[in-house]
């Protein structure tokens, strides 16, 4: 079945600034907005888990604003953010190659439905529809956050379903299985990514000793704490760059070209970024730009190609092509061919560019250089296919 009702819903309560993104982004959709579609229930939350963390900083920058009340939490595992008047999560604490690999983090298959913005399609564990109608939870024991799931009970009930008793008590004694021996441990499996904040007022004060017992205590207590009734307040980040930061896990290819500084994305493009990520992996600036090709459409008129954008410019295959007068050349480089001013408009030229005519990536208008050599017109059927790699 393609459930193409409920893929018309999803799209309809994103919008089509949020498709867009996630489609190129190829991310998933997984959780709670999944039962909800095929409960017939109110979605209340979009949580986004993405292949790799390339997806999560790429979307991020997407979609930012550049507004005091965007971030509504940023934790561990999750960062949550206000686009237009949708609250999305987008999980980072791990990556995923496919649906049924997020599957086997979540505790109830009532939870184990996706969408994959990459296929477009749903994907649903075997017992999600069935245990969804029924109204009953069949716990996961491989689930990353049994405590978690232990405090999501409630909330199921809340919504009708229910837990017998072995499985209730299979969740219990997969609770008792964590060898939780910090602090910092434990507010790792209690709080963050569902909203629980016992992790803010669990603090040990000096001299204080970490146990299960100590911690027992002061949970009983917090309902007695100055802070209980008092929201959280909010951290406020001043850029973009400082929450990119905070999340990224992996070392970033950066190239410094010209004084400016570029992330390679996952598709080998670059971005200018205003920071120097805390762990990178540096690479040789010239191998970089003459180790790659770029790409311009022009009009071919009587066997010329012609610029679009001054008419009388004409570029000319194994030749030299130069700017007139203090202007520039703009190129795309291939991972960003189809967001060409003149995409499939006329024909694709491939072009080598030395890298002391290079001067900079501008974000509207791509590549900009002083020199580049025209190589040859690439076949259509062959730029096309690059849009599928």
């Amino acid at each position: 079945m393609n459930y193409q009702f409920e893929k018309n819903k999803l799209y309809n309560y994103l919008g089509q600034h949020l498709v867009s993104v996630f489609k190129e982004q190829k991310v998933f959709i997984a959780g709670g907005t999944i039962s909800s579609l095929f409960s017939n229930r109110e979605i209340n939350d979009i949580d986004v888990y993405f292949r790799n963390e390339d997806s999560l900083t790429e979307i991020i920058e997407a979609v930012w604003e550049d507004s005091g009340d965007w971030i509504n939490a940023l934790t561990e595992k999750a960062l949550l953010v206000r686009v237009a008047d949708t609250e999305v999560q987008f999980i980072h604490f791990k990556y995923y190659e496919k649906a049924e690999d997020i599957f086997e983090s979540f505790d109830y298959t009532v939870c184990m439905g996706a969408f994959d913005f990459q296929t477009e399609e749903f994907i649903l564990h075997d017992d999600f529809l069935k245990h969804n109608s029924q109204r009953i939870l069949k716990f996961n024991k491989a689930t990353d956050f049994p405590v978690v799931s232990l405090l999501r009970v409630h909330k199921y009930k809340e919504k009708g379903y229910n837990i017998s008793k072995p499985e209730f008590l299979r969740v219990a004694l997969k609770c008792m299985d964590l060898k939780i021996k910090t602090v910092e441990e434990l507010k790792n499996h209690l709080g963050g990514m569902y909203g629980v904040n016992y992790d803010k007022l669990i603090q040990l004060k000096e001299g204080e000793e970490f146990t299960i017992d100590l911690i027992l205590d002061k949970i009983s207590d917090i309902t007695l704490s100055d802070e209980y009734f008092i929201e959280p307040k909010k951290v406020e980040f001043k850029d973009i760059d400082e929450v990119i930061q905070r999340i990224q896990k992996q070392p970033v290819k950066i190239v410094q070209i010209n004084e400016n500084t570029y992330r390679v994305t996952r598709n080998g493009t670059l971005k200018e970024i205003g920071y120097t990520p805390k762990d990178t992996i540096e690479i040789e600036a010239r191998d970089f730009i003459e180790g790659r090709k770029f790409y311009k459409f022009v009009n071919k008129v009587d066997g010329k190609y012609m610029s679009h954008w001054d008419k009388e410019f004409e570029y000319k295959i194994d030749s030299a092509a130069k700017p007139k007068e203090e202007n520039y050349l703009y190129f795309n480089e291939k991972g960003e061919i189809l967001k060409s001013f003149y995409r499939n408009n006329g024909v694709l030229l491939e072009a080598y560019i030395p890298y002391d005519s290079f001067h900079s990536k501008n974000s509207s208008y791509g590549i900009l250089t002083k020199k580049a050599y025209i190589l040859r017109e690439v076949p259509k059927e062959e730029y096309e296919a690059w849009s599928q790699d």
